[in-house]
Formats: structure tokens, C-alpha cells, sequence
């Protein structure tokens, strides 16, 4: 018998430029399904692009939710418009098409119930990102709460978001619960080319590469970061690799700037790129500002952090729950403040070759694919 397709649905309160192609934990699923021979339709918030052009195979059909008719604003108006278009679809053209829903995104979930309530057999999964309730309570975010009740299952990237997830939610603590860390697909780091990254961002070669890459906020203590470089031992450098223009950001922090020691870009590197730097350097900084759910029970949601480890490399990380494991394991050392970053700065360079073997060995406790395979087998997957 022909098995049903499956859906994917990766949606936002706002059109936006590619996102899911940057986002592992979401691809792994349409890339490990995919190549089990599932026929997928993955609806995305985006503006129509080729970002997605030989990704997968013919199996997997990308619909771009981008028409003008679905955005007239934001707010109440684009979610009435997405809406009333996707209970269209999902019951004239989309009814009981679909074996397993997926859902992610703060649209995405409200979009992955609407589709739900025409396909019920279709299991419904719940793949949570963020936490929806950060004290701007909206539309968007109360459909997201009740449509989450409304799973079969619910996936996090990491098993301590779960709980405080369960308090936002009425009902989700009873629900089956799997993590799904975001990282990438251990075979899909690959063709990784070799870069002499001193002499790419003309630093002196006896010199240890520190890194901190992807968003740039205050969030991420920068101020900390910056504050610390002074009393980091002679042979340690800081490169912070920003996604956006970094000339404002860098002119905010000129006062903390240290010349041959602190090396600034916002330079776009394909996925392949950086993995050459993170791969090089010594360590990747992953600290976090905890201000609110989100970014107090990150763990293993931490895409640099779980990009460095599968590459090899430590980790210099906040001290903050779901962490744990980087003690555990001995991948990194947890810091907090100032004076802890450039202790957490010696650690690593004393214990260098150890730490990047515990990563190596290590590794495939935290792999995706170690927790997919469970996930797969109560989905009937397998």
C-alpha cells in the first residue's frame, strides 16, 4: 500500500527571508524522511527562493506561503488572512492527505492544528523552537498555546526547555516528549575545505583562535566578552563573526576594543566555510544573558555550541541550566562573569588536546541522529 505523504510546516508571524535552511534540527527531519522514500510538502513563510534548490530530492515539494493576499500587516490581519487561506487548502485540496504533521514556528503550529483537523488520523508533532509566552501575549502567541494542546506529541531541542514549556502550555506535561537537538546531521559536514584562517584574518600564526559566531546581541554578554580580553593570557585572540553589518555594532563597542587582539567581520560565509573556521579555531564562545526562558534553558538549542562539538572543538559556555552536560562530558567549562571567561579562557588552552578527544568520543551522545532514532520508532516511522 502506498504510503501517505507528509507534512512540514515551518511558518512565522511574518514572511521572511530563508530561515529553515538555517535551522538543523528542522532540515534533519525533511533530510532523514526524505531519504527513507517519503513523499514530503513542506509550507514555508518564505519569500520564494532557490535556497532550497537540490537540497532534497524530487520527493519533497516546497510550497512558499508568500503571496501579498496572506501578509496585508502584521498582527491580527496577517493571521486572519494565513488563516482563512490554510483552512481553505487543508480542507478542499489537503484532507486526509497527510500520515504525520509536522509543526514549527509560532505560525506553524496554528497552521500544523488547522491542517490536523482535516487530516485526523495524521499525527500531529509539535516541534517547539521557542518558548511562545515572553510577556508580549498576542494572537499569534495564544493560537501557538492552543493548537500546541491540540499534539499528538511534542519534540524540544533539549530536554530541560521541556518543563518550563509544560508551564505555558495546560495539558503538555501529558503528552509523549522527545528532544531533538539542533545541530546538523553528522554526514553532512563534509567537504569542509582547509583554510589558513590566520593568514586569512592576518593574525599572527603562534597566536589561539577564540571563536564567537552567528548573532552578535547583548544577549549574547558581549560587554562581558569584550571586558574579559584584557586579562586573557598573550597567546589567546577573540574573532566575533556577526551575521549583519558589525560597523555599528563594532562603533557601540570601540571603547572595548583591542587592537590584534579582538578581530571583527560580518562577512557571509557558506555553511561550508564555516565549518573550515569553527573546525580551526581552538574554542567556540556560547554565552547567553538569561533575561527570559529562551535564553536561560538553551542547552543543547545552541547551534554554535553543537556545531563546535561535532567539529571537534570545546566549548567556553554560560553557566546556566541544561549545560550540565558540557561538564559531564568534558567538552568545555561553564563560566559566569567577567574574571570566570578568561579563567574558562586558560582551562581550555591547558587542557586543549583533552578536551578536544572528549569531543570526539563524545560526540554521538548528542547527535541527532542518537535521539531521531527513538523518535522515529514511536512515530511508526522507522
Amino acid at each position: 500500500m502506498k504510503k501517505k505523504k507528509i507534512a512540514f510546516i515551518f511558518a512565522l508571524p511574518i514572511r521572511t527571508n530563508p530561515i529553515l535552511i538555517t535551522m538543523p534540527f528542522g532540515l534533519n527531519v525533511i533530510t532523514l524522511l526524505d531519504r527513507k522514500g517519503y513523499e514530503i510538502d513542506v509550507f514555508l513563510s518564505e519569500y520564494r527562493s532557490e535556497a532550497y534548490k537540490d537540497v532534497f530530492s524530487d520527493n519533497v515539494t516546497i510550497h512558499f506561503l508568500d503571496h501579498n493576499y496572506m501578509w496585508p500587516k502584521e498582527g491580527k490581519w496577517s493571521y486572519y488572512f494565513l488563516t482563512t487561506y490554510f483552512k481553505f487548502i487543508s480542507f478542499f485540496k489537503l484532507r486526509n492527505s497527510y500520515s504525520h504533521i509536522f509543526a514549527s514556528g509560532m505560525a506553524g503550529i496554528t497552521l500544523g492544528g488547522i491542517l490536523k483537523k482535516s487530516n485526523k488520523k495524521g499525527k500531529f508533532i509539535y516541534m517547539n523552537d521557542e518558548f511562545p509566552d515572553q510577556g508580549n501575549r498576542n494572537i499569534w502567541v495564544a493560537s501557538e498555546i492552543k493548537y500546541a494542546q491540540k499534539a499528538d506529541f511534542v519534540s524540544t531541542p533539549d530536554e530541560e526547555r521541556f518543563p518550563p514549556l509544560c508551564k505555558q502550555i495546560p495539558g503538555l506535561s501529558n503528552k509523549p516528549h522527545f528532544p531533538l537537538p539542533n545541530t546538523p546531521l553528522k554526514d553532512e559536514i563534509k567537504n569542509i575545505p582547509e583554510i589558513n584562517w590566520h593568514e586569512y584574518f592576518k593574525i599572527e600564526p603562534s597566536k589561539k583562535i577564540f571563536l564567537m559566531a552567528g548573532g552578535l546581541q547583548e544577549f549574547n554578554l558581549i560587554t562581558e566578552l569584550l571586558l574579559s580580553v584584557k586579562n586573557w593570557p598573550k597567546e589567546a585572540v577573540l574573532i566575533l563573526k556577526g551575521k549583519n553589518d558589525i560597523k555599528g555594532f563594532r562603533e557601540k563597542y570601540k571603547h572595548l576594543d583591542i587592537p590584534g587582539k579582538i578581530f571583527w567581520t560580518a562577512e557571509s560565509f557558506s555553511p561550508e566555510k564555516l565549518h573550515s573556521l569553527i573546525k580551526y579555531s581552538t574554542a567556540s564562545m556560547c554565552l547567553y544573558r538569561h533575561i527570559n526562558d529562551n535564553l536561560t534553558f538553551v542547552g543543547k538549542s545552541s547551534g554554535k555550541l553543537m556545531r563546535s562539538v561535532l567539529l571537534g572543538k570545546p566549548v567556553v559556555v554560560s553557566n546556566a541550566p541544561g549545560f550540565e552536560f558540557v561538564n559531564e562530558l568534558k567538552i568545555g567549562v561553564l563560566v559566569h562573569g567577567v574574571n570566570e571567561i578568561a579563567q574558562g579562557i586558560r582551562f581550555i588552552l591547558t587542557n586543549e588536546e583533552t578536551l578536544k578527544k572528549n569531543c570526539r568520543l563524545n560526540y554521538n551522545k548528542l547527535s541527532f541522529e542518537k535521539y531521531w532514532t527513538q523518535f522515529e520508532k514511536v512515530l511508526d516511522l522507522v
